[in-house]
């Protein structure tokens, strides 16, 4: 005759090997955190974000009061001063949409390459006349090794729907 089945016994083994199982989850990911994430590398530089402002897109200028919203007709622009970097380190500086999709860029290259590029438009996604509603991040990074590694600035606009 065979011993009866103790059903709390089993359950118990089976909260224990999903514990198990979970630790050994959470320890590959941070031993994929610490191999793949770059040290924190902060240089002390802070690039100056002059504005956010409306764009000309035939005469590449920008006009108007510094703004944080815009309608989905309106073209914009941040306007960035490099000169406030060394121009040894190498930036980009980036737009994205509400779906983090790069919507507008210019480098990468050194502060100083990129010293006559001050105006980083923002266009509108591929197939689309106006820009798609919501929240634009404008993003300056320095890069080290082609990979961003600190944040330099960054400022955050509304596309409202209307």
């Amino acid at each position: 005759m065979r011993p009866p089945i103790d059903s709390v016994r089993t359950l118990y083994l089976t909260i224990v090997a999903y514990g198990a199982i979970a630790i050994v989850i959470l320890a590959l990911g941070l031993v994929e955190f610490v191999r793949y994430e770059p040290q924190v590398q902060a240089s002390g530089s802070q690039a100056l974000i002059v504005g956010v402002y409306r764009y000309d897109a035939t005469s590449h200028t920008t006009f108007g009061p510094d703004q944080g919203s815009f309608g989905r007709t309106q073209t914009f622009a941040a306007v960035v001063d490099w000169s406030k970097l060394a121009g040894d380190i190498t930036v980009d500086a980036r737009w994205y949409d509400s779906f983090e999709d790069v919507v507008g860029r210019v480098g990468p290259g050194t502060a100083a390459q990129l010293s006559g590029m001050t105006t980083v438009p923002v266009m509108a996604p591929v197939g689309f006349q106006h820009n798609l509603p919501g929240h634009y991040i404008f993003v300056v990074e320095r890069l080290q090794g082609g990979e961003p590694v600190e944040v330099l600035a960054r400022r955050i606009v509304l596309v409202a729907r209307s």
